[in-house]
């Protein structure tokens, strides 16, 4: 018994984490689907608002989950943890749901819209966006756009939290990133690879709000047969 209770004491915290933090390149060949919002016209911030559900191959985006309550904190959107089941998405308040930016002059890229609202400035990127998928997935990754805090913040940076749903609205598990300035990528990988994520929700405490791009995920089926069969075991 004791060498039973030192061996449950000794396993990594790390394996027991239902979502894993892993790199977006390593996810990249395995993921065959990728939304990248270069089908709306590229318009400069404040950008091109978004009402409704936005339906894409395989997902669709909009503000929140039915079932969460949506409050503001320092000027950016929160949710409630809980979602109602079965999952299904919510748009936003008229000017407060998603708008389409093209970022940095390099593409579109999608930002969540908070109080006020469309298009004020302070609006742009500080709202929640949720995701939901078709079908279940096992891993997914985004890219976001993060700005340089202002020089008398120091070296401190913003943060995102991206919340894990099954399709019954129950929560796998929520997951506070920092974020790198500038743009860069984030993979996240369900442990054991078990295919039960169906949808994501997204906040930030970014001094000037996110815009996520190139979001990746559905497996490449053949990849992932070899993968299994050549997996040890």
């Amino acid at each position: 018994m004791r060498t039973l209770i030192a061996l449950l004491f000794c396993v990594s915290p790390a394996l027991a984490d239902p979502i894993l933090r892993v790199p977006y390149s390593e996810l990249e060949p395995r993921l065959v689907n990728r939304i990248d919002f270069e089908t709306y016209p590229r318009h400069l911030s404040p950008g091109t608002m978004l009402e409704g559900v936005q339906a894409f191959e395989g997902a669709s985006i909009a503000e929140r989950f039915v079932g969460q309550v949506i409050t503001q904190h320092q000027g950016f959107d929160r949710l409630t943890p809980m979602a109602q089941g079965p999952l299904r998405l919510q748009a936003g308040a008229p000017g407060q749901n998603l708008s389409v930016s093209f970022i940095f002059m390099l593409s579109n890229q999608l930002e969540g819209l908070a109080p006020p609202g469309y298009p004020a400035r302070e609006a742009s990127g500080e709202g929640a966006i949720s995701i939901l998928f078709d079908r279940d997935q096992f891993a997914l990754g985004f890219r976001v756009a993060a700005e340089l805090p202002p020089r008398e913040a120091g070296p401190a940076r913003g943060m995102m939290t991206v919340t894990f749903y099954r399709r019954d609205g129950s929560m796998i598990d929520t997951m506070p990133v920092e974020l790198e300035w500038g743009r860069a990528a984030y993979g996240f990988l369900r442990n054991g690879e078990e295919r039960d994520i169906a949808g994501i929700a997204i906040t930030n405490s970014d001094p000037a709000g996110i815009a996520i791009d190139d979001l990746i995920f559905d497996q490449d089926l053949v990849l992932g047969w070899l993968h299994r069969t050549q997996s040890p075991g």
